[in-house]
């Protein structure tokens, strides 16, 4: 380096795509010089670090982003370049454009949220010599719309298309999806619902549920989670477990003698705490000074109701409760090891028997080649904890009496769908459906050297494995650099929770302090019996013979909930009116077109008053329309069947399954897909529920 300049380094967090690359002869991949000075210096400004007289230079793109230049079309001296790797497959034409996106990045990780004009779809209208006008042969006065009367034969964009539509006529997106897939053989498109109320609420909601959780502690319970917790505590009173009998139960500080059980309730999350939080909060009461009450430095936790019963009144008990009030519902075997199950409270069996529930969080991209199509999505409900991408997860280990030893870093969730072309292409009839299943991607390591290979020690990185996972022990790779493990859903045991908390949890014994891989294990037993009491108890599994799990649109629909927070939810929502506001939704979008053709219009005219000016004739061409979200969230699943396929991997994926993993296999298989659809031919409207923290 040298003197007056500096490398500034990046942020961990890409959305870069590596396969949008420019698909023209044309272009050259070119040096990024100009990007990499132009954005270190903005960037350095913005942090209040730029200092006089010193240059900047980021050390690399974000993962995923390239520069690539072409010869400007009649002025081949001249070169344009353009920045690839955007997940919408749009690019950047300068640095100046690209840098609120990159920003937004490296403070936030993700592009939830960006601000930019591209993944806002605000555009101006090409000029002479852009790529969309030298693409075409017409000049940019024609008329946007066809040339002679008659309808176009284009289809409507998914999501705008009412001809499929579900029982509350918002159109069926994911079906026509799969139409559009079929028609073009590839396809790869962000989903967005304009149409329906619903969708366009939760983009309001999802970014900023979704930042929270990426801020917060692992260790801190989430918006939509069941926990263990317990109303009321006697003062100077804790739960610590017992030296004698190893069990938890009450401990009196100021008589310091134990005193009982706890009486342990299972809750949903409503809201989770406002004010900042450390991990003493876990266990006792004081843990930081708290300027607010336990509204603001709690978390809202409704008793769980039974799903088998129409009887809901549990969830209006709702109670505000210190954070070491609770604890995750993983650890019930331990904490409920001394409480004859004939004394558990009701709610306790009522989240055991959730335990076989999923619900998928914020589907916000389809990408395909026919005939098979993933869509993508930002988290997921898996019995009674909420995962996103980023997160830390256990896997479960083959042998079910073995120790949890293996960890993944989660990059994808995503929901496969399969044969396609041999499916029915009436999601309401009763003929072949299409296969569905769902599948969590990431970096996997493991606690055994034995698993792991010499070569693969280039990716025992410490910037690439998170803290969270170094301080459980020494970390192994099962997999070559480049590469990340695929594994089925039910392969996931639920969230990596900090070394430090689980020991405040569980707090070991020094001996067994020693070696806390252990820790890595806890909770794996109870969350695995936990599921198959569900199997047998849960009556919509129970009544689908084959079933294994309860697929639902929303985290309110696997639980069967009414209301959350006080507020009617889905189906239940007595104020709900969808016709109401699609018709409002409609005239809403039909103002912006007339307004966007005004300015179409005005921006014409403004360059026919030039043409006497310009050298050569005047090309435009009329802006496309461009989705209007990315990363919207829609919890209603496409039709859903049992199945699992046998089709051809991405070559930086490593799947799980191979012949030494032939029970595995057949236990994948047993996990058949359950929908509410099954019970009704109508598809249920697509409502989910974000549970949002309060207002401060």
């Amino acid at each position: 380096m040298s003197a007056g300049r500096v490398i500034v380094p990046l942020r961990r967090g890409s959305d870069g795509d590596p396969t949008h690359r420019p698909d023209k002869p044309t272009f050259t991949q070119a040096d990024p010089r100009n990007y990499l000075e132009k954005l270190a210096t903005l960037w350095m400004q913005a942090r209040g670090e730029r200092l006089p007289g010193i240059s900047y230079v980021l050390e690399r793109l974000p993962e995923g982003y390239a520069v690539f230049g072409r010869p400007r079309p009649g002025e081949p001296s001249h070169v344009d370049f353009y920045l690839y790797g955007h997940p919408e497959h749009k690019k950047f034409d300068s640095p100046n454009r690209f840098y609120p996106h990159f920003e937004h990045l490296m403070n936030h990780g993700t592009n939830i949220g960006c601000p930019c004009t591209v993944c806002n779809g605000t555009t101006r209208l090409p000029i002479n010599g852009s790529p969309a006008a030298s693409r075409t042969g017409t000049s940019g006065l024609q008329p946007s719309g066809p040339s002679r009367p008659g309808k176009s034969k284009l289809k409507p964009t998914p999501g705008l298309d009412v001809s499929r539509v579900d029982e509350q006529g918002n159109p069926d997106v994911y079906r026509q999806f799969i139409d559009k897939l079929e028609r073009e053989h590839s396809l790869d498109e962000a989903i967005t619902e304009p149409l329906s109320m619903d969708w366009r609420a939760e983009q309001e909601c999802l970014p900023k549920m979704l930042e929270k959780v990426k801020d917060d502690p692992q260790y801190l319970p989430r918006a939509g989670e069941i926990v263990l917790f317990v109303r009321e505590l006697p003062k100077h009173t804790t739960i610590v477990r017992n030296p004698k009998t190893g069990h938890f139960q009450l401990y009196d500080q100021a008589n310091k003698a134990f005193i009982g059980n706890p009486q342990w309730q299972a809750g949903l999350v409503g809201q989770t705490p406002v004010e900042q939080t450390v991990i003493d909060d876990l266990v006792e009461e004081g843990g930081s000074e708290k300027q607010w009450n336990v509204a603001y430095s709690g978390v809202r936790v409704e008793p769980l109701p039974n799903l088998n019963s129409p009887d809901k009144s549990l969830s209006k008990h709702h109670r505000y409760v210190p954070l070491h009030y609770t604890r995750p519902f993983i650890l019930w075997k331990d904490y409920l090891a001394s409480i004859p199950e004939e004394e558990w409270h009701p709610t306790i069996h009522n989240a055991i028997t959730a335990a076989a529930t999923m619900s998928l969080i914020g589907k916000y991209r389809f990408r395909g080649t026919w005939p098979e199509a993933w869509i993508y999505c930002h988290g997921i409900f898996i019995g009674h904890e909420m995962l996103a991408v980023g997160d830390a997860a256990r896997v479960r280990p083959r042998d079910p009496d073995s120790l949890c030893t293996d960890v993944m870093i989660i990059s994808s969730i995503r929901l496969k769908l399969t044969n396609l072309d041999l499916a029915s292409g009436n999601d309401y009839d009763e003929m072949r459906p299409y296969n569905i299943e769902a599948f969590i991607f990431g970096k996997a390591y493991t606690t055994e050297p034995s698993r792991s290979l010499k070569e693969w020690l280039s990716f025992n990185d410490e910037d690439d494995c998170p803290e969270i996972i170094r301080r459980y022990s020494a970390h192994h790779p099962l997999h070559p650099p480049g590469k990340e493990m695929m594994i089925p859903f039910p392969r996931v045991l639920g969230r990596v929770y900090d070394v430090d908390s689980m020991r405040l949890w569980l707090q070991p014994s020094d001996s067994e302090g020693v070696n806390i891989v252990p820790l890595l294990d806890a909770g794996r037993q109870g969350v695995l019996e936990a599921r198959d009491f569900a199997r047998k108890h849960d009556r919509r599994i129970a009544e689908s013979p084959g079933s294994s799990w309860w697929w639902a649109d929303s985290r309110a629909e696997a639980l069967d909930l009414h209301t959350v927070n006080g507020h009617e939810v889905s189906k239940y929502d007595t104020e709900r009116k969808p016709k109401e506001w699609r018709s409002q939704i409609k005239a809403i979008l039909e103002a912006e077109g007339e307004r966007d053709r005004v300015e179409q219009r005005e921006a014409l005219q403004g360059q026919r008053s030039l043409r006497a000016f310009k050298a050569g004739p005047l090309q435009l061409q009329p802006t496309r329309d461009h989705n209007m979200t990315v990363g919207g969230l829609s919890t209603a699943g496409p039709s859903s069947a049992s199945g699992s396929s046998s089709s051809k991997r991405p070559s930086n994926v490593m799947d799980l399954s191979g012949e030494d993993d032939e029970e595995e296999d057949s236990r994948h298989r047993e996990y058949s897909v359950v929908s509410p659809r099954d019970e009704q031919k109508m598809k249920k409207s697509r409502i989910a529920v974000v549970i949002n923290p309060r207002n401060t």
